[in-house]
């Protein structure tokens, strides 16, 4: 928990005697691509309690396109920072006015930075009119989709509807029809046959396009070009069928190169990081085979999208963070120092053989 004292607007705050008129949940959480999916089963939870979809408070415009579709949201408001002053930033200005306009009466935190409290309690958000994650009881080891579950069975205040059955903790998105036709078109254009199977990679993440090489000791989701390579070669030499798509951001293209580079067999390896926008990449999920990736945003939405994953952890403990799916495998892949379960967790320390085993066993419960 924060330091007393760094949120005295937000903690000291009494109850709110006029809590708005606005009786569409709100939800706050500032997080990565991966955290944000790991939020939709409390969007569901919320939907079915109270019978109206939510709003949605987050950092980064790219929000919007991943809750496009998604029946259980209303309004996404996105700032482009929280480290920025708040006097020189607008985004966060614009928010604060957005927010005071609409006047939620029912307001769920998922938050315990004090930047992010601070920012709240501008737009009259305070403790005393809101669910928070400040005051959850931690259980060691809880995935967040649980955690997110049982801060959603509770209620600020005004909040009447009963305790909703709605408790899955699978993930959700959504895709249309005429995404993925689109998709398939792309395909085409790209000499792809959207018919084949097709298996996703994702060997980047957001660790990958900071400044410094993909290598560096504090890059704890980097696995070795070789080590992709190696189980692309397997991937390809088990079906003439099958073709692979490096996936991506435009920032992580340079390393898809570099492992296409070094794959035995590149006429069916294509790097489309420099052309994969959001909605392609999640309409592309939706149709894959399968999809093998490390500990990154991409690997929650494949598993939202019930594509058959193979995950691969460095030092994030996958209880806590594993993606889930509701229809389809996941098999998560650790390294550990020493060897067993008591060594220090070291992606590198991941072999392409275990990769690759973990992707037969989704591949023949598919």
């Amino acid at each position: 928990m924060p330091q007393q004292g760094t949120l005295l607007n937000y903690i000291e705050s009494p109850p709110d005697t006029n809590p708005g008129s606005d009786p569409h949940p709100l939800v706050c959480r500032f997080g990565a691509f991966g955290d944000m999916v790991m939020l939709t089963p409390l969007l569901k939870q919320l939907h079915a309690r109270s019978g109206l979809p939510c709003d949605v408070v987050t950092i980064g415009a790219w929000n919007q396109l991943l809750f496009e579709q998604m029946p259980y949201v209303r309004q996404v408001f996105s700032i482009n920072s929280r480290s920025r002053p708040y006097w020189v930033n607008r985004s966060q200005r614009e928010l604060v006015k957005t927010l005071r306009g609409l006047q939620h009466r029912h307001i769920w935190v998922c938050e315990t930075d004090a930047k992010s409290y601070r920012l709240l309690a501008r737009a009259g958000i305070h403790r005393g009119n809101s669910v928070n994650q400040l005051d959850q009881t931690p259980i060691p080891g809880e995935h967040y989709c649980d955690k997110w579950l049982r801060l959603g069975n509770e209620s600020p205040p005004g909040f009447n509807q009963a305790q909703s059955d709605t408790n899955t903790i699978d993930p959700e998105l959504f895709v249309s029809g005429s995404e993925v036709e689109a998709c398939q078109d792309w395909l085409k254009q790209r000499e792809i046959d959207p018919k084949a199977p097709i298996v996703c990679i994702q060997a980047g993440s957001k660790r990958t396009t900071r400044r410094g090489s993909s290598a560096r000791e504090s890059n704890t989701k980097y696995w070795h070009e070789r080590n992709w390579a190696a189980v692309i070669d397997a991937v390809l030499a088990s079906s003439a069928d099958i073709q692979v798509l490096l996936c991506g951001v435009p920032a992580e293209a340079a390393m898809c190169q570099s492992i296409l580079a070094r794959c035995s067999s590149q006429d069916r390896v294509a790097s489309v990081a420099a052309d994969l926008p959001m909605r392609r990449l999640l309409a592309l999920l939706s149709i894959a085979h399968s999809c093998i990736s490390v500990d990154t945003g991409p690997a929650h939405a494949a598993a939202a999208l019930n594509c058959p994953l193979v995950v691969l952890f460095g030092k994030a403990n996958p209880n806590r963070f594993r993606p889930i799916s509701q229809h389809s495998p996941v098999t998560v892949i650790t390294g550990r120092k020493n060897g067993g379960e008591a060594g220090a967790p070291d992606i590198g320390l991941i072999t392409p053989q275990q990769v690759l085993d973990g992707w037969v066993r989704i591949k023949v419960s598919n």
